[in-house]
């Protein structure tokens, strides 16, 4: 089985150099940090990660060595808490007293009392380096873990096979295009069998990279719940509330933001961007905080007067944030600040519909122009830009304009979201110019992916439109103006009356020749309270 040394280089190593000596005298396969100068390896994280996971550990104890273990303050040996969080794995995957693959080496002038909990559970061993009083003792215990490991596998061992899977699935998935079908197949593996897996959680932002590309809130929010149910679930992990914060930002925020469920987002995105601040993990504050602009633009969309301003007035506050710290961190040309760039187009440009200003138009072109500036041609922040000067292109009265950037994205772009949200941009565009027909096509064909991708309110939007425009196109009961009206003074979800509508639909018999005058009031409720 072999065996792996983890001690401090600050102060472990005269004892550590000693104890490997020993042995490999007595023919032990022993890996230690001294080896890396020879073996060179690409990532001295997995080196380290496959010596615990497959090799018995043994723990050289040391003053700065108790200090890592003890104190998240403790800079010096980061390292250490790292072989830490490995080895606690290591013990939670092992069954039973007997016969465990981690063994403490205890060197004189430190007690056994002063071990922390996770040591003192463990079979200890005194060794003195210079006498090396302890040796045999040492040396047949590791004996009989070494022959009883031959002879049946250790649960740690059985269930690097599981680990084993998982990272070759993540690395398949990682050498594929975001928007590729394998990579998506490769994904919903991933998330239907990664309960409990920690490896998932370590390749979160991968996995939901390749989910968000296809637009699914059904896989993201899986992944999310999957992933924080795991970090609850396991002992603590170095990085865990980096991990956390990832996926609250870039999980559960997001696919809220989706099902507009906004002040759940909120919640989500402050509570990820706090973690992150607080373990000084810049970037994800950066982007817990461009998430939580964008909630305030959904939610100035939606809102009038004052209401509107003060949102407004958030998500640039927060935005501006988001934007030092990304500026802070990849400098001037950073995608982030591309990214930002364009969210504050939208920003300005949803303030131009509020005052008619045309500075303030001016003002969102400016930042799209910016953004087209540092962002990747191809990406998906490339192609949600391409649907925002659009819409600026559609404020301007630039409408063939808009229909051809809208055009080139449904054409090329891979990523089903931009697609759907690029067809409903170029509906107003073709309504606009009075090419109704068309319009109410790539709405119908809006509406039909969002409801796949799990895009609800967005589909009901798309539905309400062209409920507006030809309701025949919907629903085979008779809307007239005014009832359209009416369900729009009862309810501002455009699901709530779509589903007033269709339960209007199934109370009307089919043979009645003249229409029966509906009761919007009670249907309306009816559907809210369901």
């Amino acid at each position: 089985m072999g065996i792996f040394a983890s001690y401090s280089c600050s102060d472990g190593g005269p004892i550590a150099a000693p104890v490997v000596e020993v042995l490999r005298g007595h023919g032990f396969d022993v890996l230690w940090d001294a080896d890396l100068s020879s073996s060179h390896p690409m990532s001295i994280q997995a080196w380290m990660e496959k010596a615990v996971r497959e090799r018995i550990v043994v723990i050289i104890v040391s003053e700065s060595y108790l200090k890592a273990l003890q104190s998240n303050d403790f800079m010096e040996r980061l390292g250490v808490r790292y072989e830490l969080g490995l080895i606690r794995q290591k013990l939670y995957h092992h069954v039973g007293a007997d016969r465990c693959p981690v063994v403490v080496v205890v060197p004189p002038g430190i007690e056994m009392n002063s071990l922390p909990a996770v040591l003192q559970q463990l079979v200890a061993h005194r060794f003195d380096p210079s006498t090396r009083d302890g040796e045999e003792e040492l040396v047949r215990s590791l004996k009989a873990l070494e022959e009883g490991g031959c002879s049946r596998p250790s649960p740690a061992v059985q269930e690097s096979d599981e680990v084993y899977r998982t990272r070759a699935t993540l690395s398949a998935l990682q050498a594929e295009s975001l928007p590729s079908e394998k990579a998506y197949l490769l994904a919903q593996e991933l998330v239907e069998r990664g309960a409990g897996d920690f490896e998932l959680v370590r390749g979160f932002e991968s996995v939901a990279a390749v989910a968000k590309a296809r637009g699914d809130v059904r896989l993201v929010r899986r992944l999310s719940e999957v992933c924080l149910r795991t970090l609850a679930s396991g002992p603590p992990l170095r990085g865990e509330e980096e991990l956390k914060a990832k996926v609250l930002i870039a999980g559960h925020a997001w696919h809220l933001l989706r099902e507009h469920r906004f002040s759940e987002a909120t919640l989500m995105a402050q509570d990820g961007t706090q973690i992150a601040e607080k373990v000084r993990d810049l970037k994800t504050a950066a982007r817990g905080k461009r998430a939580e602009a964008r909630v305030f633009l959904h939610l100035a969309a939606e809102a009038v007067g004052h209401d509107r301003e003060y949102y407004l007035g958030k998500g640039e506050h927060l935005l501006m944030i988001a934007k030092e710290l990304f500026r802070s961190i990849g400098g001037p040309t950073s995608e982030e600040l591309g990214v930002c760039a364009s969210l504050h187009a939208e920003l300005q440009l949803l303030r131009h519909e509020s005052t008619g200003c045309p500075d303030q138009l001016a003002a969102a072109v400016r930042r799209a122009q910016v953004a087209e500036t540092v962002l990747t041609p191809g990406t998906e922040p490339y192609h949600w830009l391409a649907v925002v000067q659009a819409r600026l292109c559609l404020a301007d009265k630039k409408y063939n304009d808009g229909k051809e950037l809208v055009t080139a994205v449904i054409a090329t772009a891979d990523f089903p979201e931009v697609v759907a949200k690029s067809r409903q941009v170029r509906a107003d565009l073709l309504f606009a110019t009075r090419e109704k027909a068309a319009a109410l096509r790539d709405l119908l064909a809006a509406e039909e992916s969002y409801r796949r991708l799990g895009c609800e309110r967005a589909a009901d939007t798309c539905w309400w439109t062209i409920a507006r425009y030809d309701a025949s196109k919907v629903t085979d009961v008779r809307l007239t103006p005014a009832d359209l009206d009416r369900l729009e003074e009862l309810a501002p979800n455009p699901g709530d009356r779509r589903r007033a509508v269709l339960e209007h639909e199934l109370r009307t018999p089919r043979r009645l020749v003249r229409r029966s005058a509906p009761d919007w009031v009670y249907l309306i409720d009816r559907v809210q309270h369901d």
